[in-house]
C-alpha cells in the first residue's frame, strides 16, 4: 500500500475525508528496521504443490477481432448472440442469426471470417409478447426445415421464449408464440437466452435457458435451466430440478449470476455448453462447462476461458453470448462484446482455438481492476512473465485474481516479482492470500505503506497494514525479489529468498478454503511476476 504521498491506494481505501486511517499515521506507527537474516521453512512433510503457474504458452483462444458491427440502416448499435448452423441446409457453409435489440438478421460466409448480411431482418416485432423486444435466436435445422427460438419482451415487461418456422434460412419465418413462460417467483417474469436441440438418440427437443434477473446488473441472467418437448412447438416440460446452473457467490467471475447457455453434444457423447458469467455488476466473462447428461454440470472458476481483453480493445468492457463450431478441423468461436466506446456498442467478434499461445491462463487467472466497471485486462504474458501494464482506472489496482481453490487454511505462495515502474509508489507489488472473495484477503509484498516489505489486511473491505520493515526506497526497478508469503494458523511470514523479513500475528481470517492473487496496487505500476507456486499443508483443513 502507498504511503500518504497519494491519495488514494488499494481500492481506494485512503482517500482523504473518508475516515480511513492514512499511510502516513501507520508507518510512525509501525515501521521498523529490517529484521535479521532468517532460514526460511522448506516443505515439510505432509505438504505438496497444488498450484503452479510459470507463464508459459498454452491453448487458447486466438482472438481474431471484429467480423460484424453495425452497417444497415434498422440494426441497432447493438449486435448480440450470435447462433450458427454450420454445413447443413445447402449454400454456403456458414450461416448465422444475431439479434439487433428490436430485430433478428441473418448472415452468411463460406470461411467464417467475411459474411455477407442480409438487407433487411429475418423477424421484426409483429406480436404484442414481443413488442418491447425482439433478439437472442437459436436455430436448428431438422428434416430440410428450420426451427428458431428466441426471446421477445411485452410491453407490461414479461420476457418469455417464442418460437418460429421456415423452409429458408433467410425466411419468410412463420411466428407459432410463446412456448414457454415463467411459472415460478425466482424466474423474475424473465425467461430468455434459449439454447435449442434435437436430440436423436432420445428422439427428444432440449431447451436450455435462463431465468431470474440480476436486478443491480440491469436484468441480465442469474440462472440457467432446462426443459424437454416432443417438439419444439411444445408443451415443454421444465426440468424438476431447475436451475440446473446458478451463480457461485464467492465473489469469483461467475459470482452474481449465469446465463448465455450455447449447447453442444461432443463425439464423445458429452455435453458441452458456452457460459456467461457476472462477477458483480459487472463483468461478464465466458467459459465453458461439460455435462454426461446435459442437467448435471459442474461449475468452478476454472471453467473461464474467456477473460476481458485489453484495455483500449473492442474487447475490454463485457464478454458476452458464444457459439462455437467447428471448421477445417479449428474450433471458430463466435461472441459479442461491449467496446469501450462512449456509446453503448456491441460487435460480433471470432476467436480461433490455438494450440500455443502467450496469454495468461484464464482456468488460472481472472484478471480484475478491484470494484471498476472494467477497462479491459491489465496483463499480458511475455517471456515467461505475467506483465502489469499500468493501464488500470485512476486510482484502482490491478489483479491476477486465482480461480484454483486452495482447500487448506495454511498455505505458501510464491513468486519472483520485478518492479518496472521508475516511481517509488508505483513499485507497490503484492501477493495475496486466503482470497475468498474482493473484500477479504491477506497481502504481503514490497514497496506497499511506504516500506520496503509489508504485510497487510483486507477485511470487509477495511485496509490495514498489519506489519511493514525498511523502505519503499530500497525496493529498485529491474531487481527481482523471491518472495514467499507463508501462512501458518494466525501467524503471517513474508521471505525474500530465504530471509525472513517481516511477520506479523493476525486471526482474522479463517477460511477453510480460499484463493490466492498478485496484485499491483497502483493503476500505473508495471511489474514482472514469474514462477508462480502454492504449497499447501493438505493434511490440516480447518
Amino acid at each position: 500500500m502507498t504511503d500518504d504521498t497519494n491519495e488514494v491506494g488499494r481500492r481506494g481505501f485512503l482517500v482523504r475525508g473518508a475516515g480511513a486511517v492514512t499511510g502516513g499515521a501507520l508507518l510512525g506507527t509501525l515501521a521498523g528496521p529490517v529484521p535479521r537474516a532468517a532460514a526460511a521453512p522448506r516443505r515439510r512433510p505432509g505438504e505438496k504443490v497444488v498450484f503452479r503457474d510459470d507463464f508459459a504458452a498454452i491453448a487458447g483462444w486466438e482472438r481474431r477481432g471484429v467480423i460484424m458491427s453495425r452497417s444497415l440502416p434498422w440494426e441497432s448499435s447493438l449486435l448480440q448472440d450470435p447462433c450458427l448452423v454450420y454445413g447443413e441446409g445447402g449454400g454456403p457453409l456458414f450461416k448465422m442469426w444475431y439479434g439487433s435489440l428490436h430485430a433478428v438478421g441473418y448472415a452468411t460466409s463460406d470461411d467464417g471470417v467475411h459474411w455477407t448480411k442480409a438487407a433487411e431482418p429475418v423477424l421484426t416485432p409483429t406480436l404484442p409478447s414481443e413488442s418491447n423486444a425482439l433478439n437472442q435466436p437459436s436455430v436448428v435445422h431438422r428434416d430440410g426445415r428450420w426451427h428458431m427460438t428466441y426471446f421477445g419482451v411485452a410491453g407490461d415487461g414479461n420476457g418469455q421464449i417464442h418460437y418460429a418456422t421456415a423452409d429458408d434460412p433467410a425466411g419468410p419465418w412463420e411466428k407459432h408464440g410463446v412456448v414457454l413462460t415463467s411459472t415460478m417467483p425466482w424466474e423474475d417474469r424473465w425467461i430468455y437466452n434459449s439454447s435449442l436441440m434435437y436430440d436423436a438418440t432420445a428422439r427428444l427437443w432440449k431447451m436450455w435457458y435462463t431465468a431470474g434477473k440480476i436486478a443491480s446488473a440491469g436484468g441480465e441472467p442469474e440462472y440457467i435451466c432446462y426443459a424437454t418437448a416432443a417438439t419444439p412447438a411444445g408443451p415443454w416440460t421444465k426440468c424438476p430440478g431447475n436451475p440446473v446452473i446458478r451463480p457461485m457467490n464467492d465473489g469469483g467471475w461467475v459470482s452474481l449470476g449465469v446465463g448465455g447457455p450455447n449447447v453442444r453434444i461432443l463425439r464423445d457423447g458429452e455435453y458441452e455448453t458456452r457460459i456467461v458469467g457476472w462477477q458483480a455488476d459487472y463483468p461478464s466473462r465466458g467459459g465453458r462447462l461439460t455435462s454426461r447428461d446435459g442437467v448435471t454440470w459442474r461449475l468452478d472458476r476454472t471453467a473461464l476461458d474467456l477473460d476481458l481483453g485489453v484495455a483500449g480493445g473492442p474487447e475490454d468492457r463485457m464478454i458476452y453470448r458464444q457459439f462455437v463450431v467447428e471448421h477445417e478441423g479449428r474450433e471458430y468461436l463466435y461472441y459479442n462484446v461491449k467496446n469501450h466506446l462512449p456509446e453503448w456498442t456491441e460487435t460480433i467478434q471470432l476467436a480461433v482455438r490455438s494450440d500455443r499461445l502467450q496469454i495468461i491462463d484464464p482456468a488460472k487467472w481472472c484478471m480484475t481492476q478491484d470494484w471498476q466497471v472494467p477497462n479491459g485486462a491489465s496483463f499480458e504474458v511475455c517471456d515467461g512473465y505475467a506483465v502489469s501494464l499500468g493501464n488500470a482506472p485512476d486510482g484502482h489496482g490491478q489483479t491476477l485474481q486465482g480461480n484454483v481453490r486452495i482447500d487448506a487454511l495454511d498455505h505458501t505462495v510464491s513468486a519472483s516479482v520485478t518492479p518496472v515502474s521508475e516511481g517509488v509508489p508505483d513499485r507497490d507489488n503484492v501477493l495475496l492470500a486466503r482470497f475468498t472473495d474482493r473484500d477479504s484477503y491477506y497481502y504481503a509484498g514490497i514497496a506497499s505503506w511506504g516500506n520496503e516489505y509489508a504485510i497487510g489486511l483486507m477485511a470487509d473491505g477495511v485496509n490495514t497494514r498489519l506489519a511493514g520493515a525498511g523502505h519503499a526506497s530500497d525496493v529498485r526497478p529491474g531487481e527481482a525479489r523471491r518472495l514467499r508469503f507463508a501462512l501458518n494458523g494466525s501467524r503471517l511470514d513474508l521471505y525474500d529468498g530465504d530471509r525472513l523479513v517481516v511477520s506479523a500475528v493476525d486471526p482474522t481470517l479463517i477460511p477453510a478454503t480460499g484463493f490466492v492473487g498478485l496484485h499491483t496496487t497502483t493503476n500505473t505500476g508495471r511489474a514482472k511476476f514469474a514462477n508462480v507456486s502454492v504449497t499447501a499443508r493438505v493434511d490440516r483443513r480447518t
